[in-house]
């Protein structure tokens, strides 16, 4: 009996591992991209956004924007993971170097479950 419960847990870890692993794949192939609208697909209802000229606790639809306008102002050129681990609480983050033009941005972003699913509630681009 305690060997089915070992194997469920397991089981359900890895599923688990497996999701939060797709999730920040998708995320950093959005940012590589330039893609606010995938991106978004990925935003808590409302998060943090920390970019050049705005720092503020938005909507995901105003977040939205807010990241087209950023992107379309600074069209990717390279990005590239430069870390991505896990913190209490269930929580994932990732950093990396977003490039565009001769201006490169930090980048930091920080997920949380929010209904089964990770979800970005804090998003930085910090010019470097």
């Amino acid at each position: 009996m305690r060997l089915i419960i070992y194997t469920c847990i397991f089981i359900l870890g890895i599923s688990a591992g497996a999701t939060a692993q797709e999730t920040t794949d998708e995320i950093n192939k959005a940012i590589r991209g330039g893609d606010a609208t995938t991106l978004s697909d990925h935003f808590n209802s409302s998060l943090d956004i920390s970019i050049p000229g705005t720092d503020q606790t938005m909507s995901r639809a105003h977040a939205t924007q807010v990241i087209k306008k950023f992107f379309s102002e600074n069209p990717p050129k390279s990005y590239k993971v430069n870390h991505i681990g896990s913190s209490r609480e269930a929580t994932k983050y990732i950093i990396g170097t977003y490039t565009s033009g001769i201006r490169s941005y930090k980048t930091y972003a920080l997920l949380k479950i929010n209904d089964g699913k990770y979800r970005i509630v804090q998003l930085q681009f910090e010019l470097e």
